[in-house]
């Protein structure tokens, strides 16, 4: 991937090496094709960027989100606090994992931490001196905060900025002031390889640790949560903010919950948050209506990691399957030594209702301490989950197929 140096912040030429996705389908797809309900299968390590090598592993961050044009999804957000990787750059760095050629793809490598030079632009923003804008340790962790414009077909990616930076990068308190309280979502555009962030000229929400962004695909919109400044609306024709006042109670958990949109019925199905966690008795997954602007206590019947409040991006991932129009939330590691928690939890919608019992997931998955992350993918009707050590290079790639037919 060819790449330019700019004061110090690497950054990849215009498209990169996202030019010419999707690639063609490897042997690995019909593997996948192949698999039967309830099955999972080991791809094993992705192949590296040939200049940046593997993705890191993450924690605290859930949702990898899909461009499903390209084949790929994104993996955005730091993993261990302030860490710098061996090769220089801070762990801020972008990567696509391109699924037909189970491969990493290096979008952007991070900062360079040790020469790294920026100025505020006229908007406020970093930017290096030809103007092109960089996200310098823009999130400690990626939570539920990055999600893909289907529409626009880009990254949107909202801050929750924090100082563990300071070690690796003393040099930026020179330039840096807070960022304008009018702003965008950070925008990562795979047709140019460039990062963008835009002045609102409406209020903004704050952002903060462990909040929620999903993009609404057909509404051109992204529905945003705050845990102090409730739900807003980016809309993403007009570049505005509109703050919501739903109605209904506000759900009994504060942040970092996982989280899933269900278009067939236009809500967000959302739970299993911490700060504090669901009180005892009280339902952990909330439903917010789009339509009504509405928060929704659905008290299903059952409720899932064996009656545990307590689901967010470190353990778990929340997807809507609708091949099946379930939603899977999976269980996918343990920190309280209680590892029967782990599993796949099934909600059906229609019947409000939780499944009686987990369906297992791999011990060698489930049990092996690592951070994960995961996404959907419709074409493939299976669920990618990328397993690897906090902060690194170890990766591996595992599928599940939670029902092939009705």
């Amino acid at each position: 991937m060819a790449a330019a140096q700019d004061n110090g912040a690497t950054i990849p030429a215009a498209q990169g090496s996202l030019a010419g996705l999707p690639r063609k389908p490897g042997p690995h797809i019909e593997k996948i094709k192949a698999l039967q309900d309830n099955c999972w299968l080991e791809l094993g390590s992705p192949a590296p960027d040939p200049n940046w090598g593997r993705a890191r592993g993450r924690s605290w961050m859930a949702k990898m989100p899909l461009a499903t044009e390209l084949r790929g999804a994104f993996l955005y957000g730091e993993g261990q606090h302030g860490y710098t990787k061996p090769d220089g750059h801070y762990m801020d760095d972008l990567w696509l994992y391109d699924i037909n050629a189970h491969r990493w793809i290096c979008c952007y490598p991070g900062a360079q931490a040790k020469t790294l030079r920026l100025q505020l632009n006229a908007d406020g923003f970093e930017a290096a001196p030809d103007g092109r804008l960089i996200p310098v340790a823009q999130q400690v962790h990626g939570y539920e905060m990055n999600t893909y414009d289907t529409d626009g077909k880009r990254l949107l990616s909202m801050p929750n900025t924090h100082s563990y930076w300071e070690k690796a990068m003393p040099q930026r308190k020179e330039w840096l002031k807070p960022p304008p309280a009018d702003a965008s979502p950070w925008f990562y555009e795979p047709g140019t390889g460039q990062w963008n962030r835009l002045r609102t000229e409406t209020s903004g929400p704050r952002t903060g640790n462990g909040d929620t962004l999903l993009y609404l695909p057909g509404r051109k919109q992204a529905f945003f949560l705050h845990r102090n400044d409730g739900v807003w609306i980016y809309d993403t024709t007009t570049n505005k903010w509109r703050s919501v006042n739903p109605k209904g109670p506000k759900p009994p958990f504060g942040i970092d919950a996982t989280s899933c949109y269900d278009p067939k019925r236009d809500r967000i199905c959302i739970g299993g948050g911490s700060y504090p966690v669901a009180p005892a008795g009280a339902n952990a997954f909330w439903i917010f209506d789009l339509k009504t602007d509405t928060w929704i206590d659905p008290k299903p019947k059952g409720s899932p990691c064996h009656g545990s409040a307590s689901y967010p991006t470190k353990n778990a991932v929340m997807v809507y399957d609708p091949s099946s129009d379930r939603v899977l939330l999976v269980f996918h590691s343990f920190h309280d030594d209680k590892p029967e928690r782990l599993g796949v939890y099934v909600y059906d919608p229609n019947a409000n209702a939780w499944a009686d019992e987990a369906l297992a997931i791999p011990a060698k998955l489930g049990q092996n301490r690592q951070a994960k992350n995961g996404f959907y993918d419709p074409q493939l009707n299976a669920v990618f989950i990328h397993s690897a050590g906090d902060s690194q290079d170890d990766g591996t790639i595992w599928v599940y197929c939670h029902r092939r037919s009705d």
